[in-house]
């Protein structure tokens, strides 16, 4: 039976595997090309993601998450990837893209696409930093926290939820948003050297992995984007999301909805009472991953969110 508990971190990582927000770690297998509901709660937040099969991956490890989509009341943005870089990307010699011209993001429902490196204000009060990455930089884990509600750092979280647009006085710059994150990186002393011999040219820096700030008013989220050498036999192309911060009203939704969000609830075995943490069976309101399946990037209707726990 499921029982509630504060919530501690949550993420899906790229092969895929959901890391759940109580700690619960399961498989979740999908299909090639379909879109899968993450998170949904309420006219609050809408997380889909994206499977691709790669065919030259060993079986059992060669489904990757290769799309985003994250929507809020705010405004939706897409991620996606192409498994060739795009000609604007490969024709000019000076132009510096996203994962060498193979990650694009839109903020407009995908009808158009920003492959480059930047620093992005989108929606009422929204924020998406991205840049290329050294390997040694990329983060193997991310906490998660609830945002504070009271002293002076609530101000902020306050005047998000209410609308108001950061400014550059209280934003972290891009290279102070991968520096804070030194206990999360894969090898944070080489990271370290590397952070230091950047000034200003952190948007300038070319690469095939990339790492995605989100900052909105009610959520934020750290992303990573690797593809595999291109000497390895196995080809891929994968998104690791984390969720970093949840803000009060979405952490008191009462119902989350999706294959991380189903996690948000503890569920403990009938029969031995034991907690739950692996059986994807079990945790889940569905056995079946077409019943999570949403049409499109920004659907939002999928026949798990209509169904209730029996137990």
């Amino acid at each position: 039976a499921p029982t509630a508990a504060p919530t501690t971190g949550g993420g899906a990582q790229s092969d895929p595997l959901i890391l759940g927000l109580r700690g619960q770690v399961f498989q979740f297998d999908g299909r090639d090309g379909a879109w899968y509901a993450n998170v949904a709660t309420s006219n609050l937040l809408q997380w889909n993601m994206q499977f691709r099969h790669f065919d030259s991956c060993p079986k059992g490890q060669d489904m990757y998450i290769s799309g985003l989509m994250i929507g809020t009341s705010s405004k939706n943005v897409l991620i996606v990837t192409t498994e060739d870089a795009i000609p604007e990307c490969t024709s000019d010699p000076n132009q510096v893209c996203l994962g060498d011209g193979t990650l694009h993001i839109s903020f407009d429902g995908g009808e158009t696409f920003i492959s480059q490196p930047g620093d992005y204000h989108y929606g009422n009060a929204s924020r998406l930093v991205a840049h290329n990455t050294y390997a040694s930089c990329s983060r193997k884990w991310h906490d998660y926290r609830v945002s504070p509600t009271s002293s002076s750092s609530s101000l902020l979280a306050r005047k998000l939820r209410w609308g108001g647009r950061r400014t550059t006085i209280v934003e972290d710059k891009p290279l102070q948003l991968l520096s804070r994150r030194r206990d999360h990186m894969i090898e944070p002393d080489d990271c370290q050297l590397w952070i230091q011999e950047r000034s200003n040219d952190l948007l300038q820096q070319r690469g095939a992995w990339s790492t995605l700030y989100v900052e909105t008013p009610l959520v934020s989220f750290h992303i990573e984007y690797r593809r595999s050498d291109a000497q390895k036999q196995c080809q891929f192309q994968a998104l690791d999301a984390w969720m970093t911060t949840v803000g009060e009203e979405l952490e008191r939704e009462p119902s989350w909805k999706g294959i991380l969000g189903e996690t948000k609830y503890q569920v403990y075995d009938d029969e031995t009472g034991v907690l739950v943490e692996g059986d994807r069976h079990k945790l889940l309101l569905s056995s079946e991953d077409s019943d999570y399946e949403v049409e499109g990037p920004f659907g939002t209707d999928f026949r798990a969110a209509h169904t209730t726990r029996t137990k």
